[in-house]
Order: C-alpha cells, then structure tokens, then sequence
C-alpha cells in the first residue's frame, strides 16, 4: 500500500550542473525541491516548466537524493483537492526570490514547489507554523515537517 508522502530533493538529484549548483546557492541549502507524493503514485507540485500540476511519479529516483516523510493519511484528500485547484497555474519565480532574499507576499498567480506544498498542507490541517508562504524554502518545510513526522524510506 503506498503511503501519503513529502518529498524534498538535494541539489544533486541530476548532478552537478549549474541551475542546480545556483539554487543550493540562493536557497542556502542543499535541498532545491519538493513534491507532495499521495498514495495512487501521482505527485502534486510546481515547476518552473509545467506550473503547478499533478503528475504520475517517477519511480526511478535515486533514493540518495530525495527525503520522504509520511504525512498521516488523513490530511491527503484537501491536499490534494487544494493542489488540483491549482493545476495549471505559473511557476512563481517571485516566490523563489522571496524564499532566497526576502518576503514578497503571495503571488497570486503561481506558486514555487515550497509554497504550494505548504500552504496545501496548511489547508488541509497539517500542523505547520504559521510563516509567509513565499518566504519558504523546501529546506524550512524539510525542517517543519521534520519536527511533526518521522522520515521514511520508500
């Protein structure tokens, strides 16, 4: 039975290449990106070339760069309803801005990954703590979840 997760990606995923190497810089940290990984195997997130949009998931990862965390199963179903109101809006480059260098406010246009998972997390009744959506990065979320559910290995 697959299992409602989070998934946070370390800037190495596709190697070493530059974009990668840009985001672990501006970000401060090592992890570049998250997804919201429900239990049919399909993924909710926002990239910066498809916008916010839901997915089958990519069963190839390479375990050693990504983190999941179970999220209780019971906070799934308004995730996701949450992320499939979203389809289809822009990546939110502000967003990315606002987590590397300073609040800009929520765009309500789009979403980076780190904003889309927390505040469709939030939605749904995730005990997070409250912050300005755009002013978190995938490594905060990482942290705040940390504290509220263990890691898993898939």
């Amino acid at each position: 039975m697959r299992k409602f997760m989070i998934a946070f990606k370390h800037y190495q995923h596709d190697g070493k290449d530059f974009y990668h190497q840009l985001m672990k810089t501006f970000l401060r940290s090592e992890f570049i990106h998250c997804e919201l990984v429900f239990s049919d195997g399909k993924v909710g997130s926002s990239n910066e070339f498809t916008g916010v949009n839901i997915f089958k998931e990519d069963r190839s990862r390479n375990p050693l760069y990504w983190e999941y965390y179970e999220i209780p199963w019971y906070y799934e179903a308004e995730t996701r309803k949450y992320v499939a109101r979203k389809v289809g809006k822009p990546y939110n480059w502000g967003g990315v801005l606002g987590s590397m260098l300073y609040p800009m406010g929520l765009s309500q246009d789009g979403f980076c990954c780190a904003d889309l998972c927390y505040v469709a997390l939030c939605k749904s009744g995730v005990p997070l703590p409250n912050h300005d959506p755009e002013s978190v990065s995938p490594n905060d979320l990482r942290l705040m979840i940390q504290k509220l559910y263990p890691r898993i290995y898939p």
